[in-house]
């Protein structure tokens, strides 16, 4: 590895080695793990260390929630790690989360293999994680109204019970769990743009959104949030939502 570094800081510095020099625009990137003593790397001398510029990439669960759906990772977990953002770690990093959702992502019903989805999960990320998973599933939290319904539903009235059901008792709006309502927001959001890139989306599509936004169901920010990462995401193909003047509110604040 050392051997390796040395080699190339010339190239890293200058962007050329002797007679050769890299492609216009083209940039070197580097990843690594810390050398904080919990990985097995190379430490760099200063030597190396002044000829790129160094940034500390963070966990982001909402980011993390964006790629899952787009690789198709159970949508059961995709909420668990949006509740539980704290869950990663230096021991439990994203890698190890998704390795555990993959494990056990066949299994159709959680409480009824709960045992067994403990074992993978303590062999994957550990027990307090695993713990908290299956607190998760006995409070039924991995049934929650999925995006593909809220966005393809056949009709708006079932959408609305079944979010209401989701964050309220029996529609009572002071049961209001924002936590959760923020969850599914953000859920609708990736399912619709990343639908989008593989579908045309249909008037039906661009009035359930409208509907959602008009509803009371999601709080104003969450309505803003939704309008502009929808739009943001694909505007072409969701430009009619500004036809509607509610819409508009929300795209213009």
């Amino acid at each position: 590895m050392l051997r390796f570094m040395q080699a190339i800081m010339e190239l890293i510095d200058k962007q050329e080695y002797i007679s050769w020099k890299l492609p216009k625009d083209w940039t070197i990137i580097l990843t690594s793990n810390p050398d904080d003593g919990n990985y097995l790397v190379q430490t760099l001398d200063v030597a190396q260390q002044t000829r790129f510029v160094s940034v500390t990439m963070k966990w982001d669960a909402d980011c993390w929630a964006e790629w899952a759906e787009k690789q198709s990772i159970d949508g059961r977990a995709i909420n668990f790690v949006l509740l539980n953002p704290e869950i990663v770690t230096p021991r439990v990093n994203p890698r190890s989360i998704t390795t555990f959702f993959n494990c056990i992502s066949s299994i159709k019903n959680f409480e009824e293999n709960l045992p067994l989805i403990q074992m993978i999960g303590e062999g994957s990320v550990g027990g307090e994680v695993a713990t908290l998973f299956t607190s998760f599933i006995n409070n039924r939290l991995d049934k929650l109204v999925t995006p593909k319904e809220m966005f393809l539903g056949v009709d708006n009235a079932t959408v609305k019970t079944k979010l209401l059901d989701a964050i309220t008792i029996n529609g009572d709006m002071s049961t209001y769990r924002a936590d959760i309502a923020s969850i599914l927001t953000t859920r609708l959001i990736n399912f619709a743009v990343n639908y989008a890139d593989n579908n045309p989306i249909t008037k039906t599509n661009i009035d359930r959104l409208i509907y959602l936004v008009k509803e009371p169901i999601f709080t104003d920010d969450l309505k803003y949030h939704l309008v502009k990462k929808v739009l943001n995401g694909n505007k072409t193909k969701f430009q009619q939502l500004l036809f509607d003047t509610s819409v508009q509110e929300y795209a213009t604040k």
